[in-house]
C-alpha cells in the first residue's frame, strides 16, 4: 500500500535512490582529500623539523653561555663535552635534551686550540627523525675573540645558516 507521499511503488524507490551518495561523488571526493594530503604533508613534515631544530638552539646557546662562565671563572674554555662544568649542564651521551642532535665542540685554528674561542656543534642525530632534515643537518656557534656568528650547513655541506637560525 502507497503511503501519502507516494503516489505509487516507482514514486516510492526514486526518492530512496536519490538519499545517497553516488559512487563517482564518493572517488571524487577520496581524489581530492587524496591530492590536498599529498600537498600538506611535505608542508607538515618540513614545520615539523623546524621546530625540532629548537632542541639544538636551546641546547647550543647553553653551551655557549656555560662556556663564558667558564673562561671568567677560570681563563679558559672548556675543550670537551666532559669537562666537569659542562657535565654539569646534563646533556648525556653528549645528545641534546630531546636526543635529536649530537653535541660536539671544536677548537679554533691548526692545531685546534681552545683560548681565544670555539665552535659547538649539534649534528643531526642518525637515530632521530631529525636525520631526514636535509637543510639544517648540522647547526653551530663560534665564538672567536668575543664575536660570535651562527651557522649551518644542510646534508650537502653547503651554507644553510639563514634557513636554520630565526631571526
Amino acid at each position: 500500500m502507497p503511503s501519502s507521499r507516494c503516489m505509487s511503488r516507482n514514486d516510492c524507490r526514486s526518492q530512496f535512490m536519490q538519499a545517497g551518495f553516488s559512487l563517482v561523488e564518493v572517488m571524487i571526493t577520496v581524489v581530492i582529500v587524496a591530492v590536498l594530503a599529498m600537498v600538506a604533508l611535505p608542508v607538515f613534515q618540513k614545520q615539523i623539523a623546524k621546530g625540532r631544530r629548537a632542541d639544538a638552539i636551546g641546547a647550543l646557546s647553553t653551551i655557549v653561555q656555560a662556556q663564558e662562565r667558564l673562561r671568567s671563572n677560570r681563563g679558559s674554555y672548556a675543550s670537551t663535552m666532559e669537562d666537569a662544568e659542562l657535565a654539569k649542564l646534563a646533556f648525556a651521551n653528549n645528545l641534546t635534551p630531546k636526543r635529536h642532535y649530537q653535541l660536539s665542540l671544536v677548537g679554533l685554528g691548526n692545531p685546534p686550540d681552545f683560548t681565544f674561542g670555539f665552535i659547538a656543534r649539534a649534528a643531526a642525530s642518525s637515530d632521530s627523525p631529525q636525520a631526514h632534515d636535509s637543510d639544517c643537518a648540522t647547526m653551530f656557534i663560534q665564538l672567536r675573540g668575543g664575536n660570535m656568528s651562527y651557522g649551518a650547513t644542510d646534508s650537502a655541506g653547503s651554507d644553510s645558516s639563514q634557513k636554520c637560525w630565526p631571526r
